[in-house]
């Protein structure tokens, strides 16, 4: 059994593999690990655990490196002080030197606030595809197409000509988008599908 370190509340295995495969099917290209709000990692595929296994000095988890740690330390505290969902991003180690893509954000399960970390390459994807907005998102089949015409720069008079459909469904459609990408604007959904870094979502640089 886990404990949570909110609540007193308990997570068994089973209910920890269940989260674990939620999140593996979610997002099968990226890493993906379960952390709790003191920063222990309870679920993590063996991409994420490859892919931050660098020789670093580690954090509160072995599976963290200390900057990640620090990270996501603060970003708990946000949590804490914020309202509704959270989300950040960063490069690891540094902006300059992007070997990887480091992504949070909050999540509740069991009435218990947890913390999904993704990691995945720094390269950005060349395209974003409508399956793999799909994937990575949680969207309909109508989201992505949306989602792909819109980062691709199109107009919603454009995307509904495209898609066979009236512009003002787009637009409606383009909400539920905004909502499930954690974005506020069309810039912002671009910069997710390509997979860049969404300014006003990071932290400072060594926060």
């Amino acid at each position: 059994m886990i404990t949570s370190t909110t609540g007193g509340q308990m997570l068994s295995e089973r209910e920890i593999l269940g989260i674990g495969k939620d999140l593996l099917d979610g997002d099968p290209e990226r890493g993906a690990a379960l952390l709790t709000t003191d920063r222990r990692v309870i679920y993590s595929n063996a991409a994420a655990r490859n892919m931050l296994r660098d020789g670093s000095a580690r954090g509160q988890d072995a599976t963290l490196p200390a900057l990640v740690d620090r990270w996501v330390e603060a970003f708990v505290e946000r949590m804490r002080n914020q309202r509704g969902p959270a989300s950040a991003d960063w490069y690891y180690p540094d902006p300059d030197d992007r070997k990887l893509r480091i992504s949070l954000e909050s999540t509740v399960r069991e009435h218990v606030p947890h913390v999904i970390l993704r990691v995945q390459s720094a390269i950005p994807w060349a395209e974003p595809t409508v399956r793999r907005l799909q994937s990575r998102f949680g969207l309909t089949l109508r989201e992505a197409q949306v989602a792909a015409g819109v980062a691709r720069g199109h107009t919603n008079a454009e995307v509904a000509e495209r898609l066979g459909i009236v512009e003002k469904t787009v637009k409606n459609v383009l909400m539920s988008v905004f909502t499930k990408c954690k974005v506020r604007n069309r810039v912002e959904l671009a910069l997710r599908a390509f997979d860049a870094p969404v300014a006003n979502i990071n932290t400072r640089r060594g926060s």
